[in-house]
């Protein structure tokens, strides 16, 4: 098991002030999803689901895993394109999940990203 992915997930929860149990249950997991991970009942966690608990706790998976140390993959937006968002302060949450979507296809990963597409979207719908 990855020590800096139990760490920083850790890190995050505390950051953040939200349950292990709130946190799993907001990317769509099982409610016990953290703590196997934080106590090492769970093997590493799939593509998709690391790709939802990082849209949760406001990262990109890189950060969990401990192969960055940037929370949102990069100072600037993304491949040099301007935001779309008007004033991005308002919805912190869009666009983070429009960085990691983009961190996620600019590493091939395509089920993933569809799949952040996708909660993303139900978010903003209930918002």
């Amino acid at each position: 098991m990855n020590g800096a992915l139990r760490q920083r997930i850790g890190e995050r929860v505390s950051a953040l002030k939200i349950s292990w149990r709130r946190a799993s249950l907001e990317a769509g997991l099982e409610a016990g999803f953290i703590q196997d991970i934080i106590t090492g009942r769970a093997s590493d966690p799939g593509e998709e689901s690391l790709a939802s608990l990082a849209a949760v706790l406001k990262c990109t998976p890189a950060y969990l895993l401990g192969h960055s140390d940037e929370l949102t993959g990069g100072a600037g937006p993304a491949h040099g394109i301007d935001p779309l968002v008007p004033d991005a302060s308002q919805r912190p949450d869009a666009v983070m999940a429009l960085r990691i979507v983009d961190e996620l296809l600019a590493g091939g990963h395509v089920d993933a990203a569809r799949l952040a597409v996708r909660r993303a979207l139900k978010s903003i719908a209930v918002s």
